[in-house]
């Protein structure tokens, strides 16, 4: 006599492979929700935790140069869906910011952001050029320089094994 509620092996294979395709990542204190930051690049804002502690001790320097650089903070109406993770100083210098540990929330506007890191980029071909023309500048027929260096960036290399 078999009965009727009994699973049969394929359900059984199915409810166990469902089981193992779970993949777990360490959360990272840092991460800033997608939903929060497709938001602010849709108002043209980048978001970046800013150090503000140190050691124990207020950063001044750091902060300060973020707000010449155009950095402010984030408030906690402007990010609601990180009050369950983030803190909101309530007294000090920082009162009213949206903190983890010795870092706040902190956006700017993507323009200014690509600018700089444009002015940088810029700033770090001149100085290799420079080196390089100096370089050349020492060449001489009897010992002849050349310049074979390369600088190139490979992202997301697919590893190779032996089989």
């Amino acid at each position: 006599m078999t009965r009727n509620t009994s699973r049969t092996s394929e359900e059984r294979e199915l409810n166990t492979r469902e089981e193992t395709e779970y993949t777990f990542e360490e959360p990272s204190t840092t991460d800033i929700p997608k939903e929060v930051e497709e938001r602010f690049a849709n108002q043209g804002m980048s978001l970046r935790w800013l150090r503000i502690d140190s050691q124990g001790q207020e950063d001044y320097q750091s902060i300060g140069k973020s707000m010449q650089r155009g950095w402010e903070f984030v408030s906690p109406d402007e990010v609601p869906e990180m009050g369950a993770t983030s803190i909101v100083r309530k007294e000090g210098r920082y009162a009213g910011v949206v903190c983890r540990g010795d870092v706040a929330l902190g956006k700017i506007p993507t323009g200014r952001l690509n600018a700089k890191r444009k002015h940088y980029q810029n700033k770090s071909s001149e100085l290799m050029d420079a080196v390089n023309s100096q370089l050349m500048s020492k060449n001489n027929s009897r010992m002849p320089i050349s310049n074979n260096s390369k600088s190139t960036v490979i992202k997301g290399r697919t590893p190779s094994f032996q089989e």
